[in-house]
């Protein structure tokens, strides 16, 4: 996500309602949660090992939210990257922006791209968020700009319920 977006969809969640309309809550991970997230109720979220992924109803749109020890938090990036990869996602190193990030009092780092696939400029993001003193989260999102734009409302919701369970 560009800099300039991720900025906008912050600034959004400010100010949209909190919950969506028709929406799904997951644990993260399922049993034993250290975190929660809503999902609008038309994208396709599936849970998975570690937490949830989700693809907007246009399929512009992906993310994945996974707990993490912190300990490992360096493998769980790598699998994420590589498995980007797998998808045919290709970053241009050159475009790659690292900063903190902070989201509902969780802190970490984001780094960011764009890049390409097989349907064109795409913009990729890895973010590492502490949890506990031993858990973490890394969210892998990877869209297209036009995606981006059509999904800001979806984006902002989807970023704002991302709250962890202390």
């Amino acid at each position: 996500m560009s800099l300039h977006l991720a900025r906008a969809v912050f600034a959004a969640s400010l100010f949209l309602l909190p919950g969506l309309a028709s929406a799904k809550t997951y644990s993260i991970p399922d049993p034993n949660p250290v975190a929660v997230i809503t999902m609008p109720e038309d994208w396709e979220s599936t849970e998975i090992a570690k937490g949830v992924e989700s693809t907007s109803d246009d399929e512009a749109v992906y993310i994945s939210v996974e707990v993490t020890e912190l300990k490992d938090a360096a493998q769980s990036i790598a699998e994420a990257v590589t498995w980007l990869k797998s998808k045919g996602v290709v970053v241009d190193p050159a475009t790659q922006e690292k900063k903190p990030f902070s989201n509902n009092g969780m802190e970490g780092v984001q780094v960011q791209w764009t890049g390409k696939d097989e349907d064109g400029p795409t913009h990729v993001s890895l973010t590492l968020l502490q949890v506990t003193e031993t858990k973490g989260l890394v969210v892998t999102y990877w869209a297209s700009p036009e995606g981006e734009k059509e999904n800001l409302k979806d984006l902002a919701s989807i970023i704002d319920s991302l709250k962890a369970i202390k």
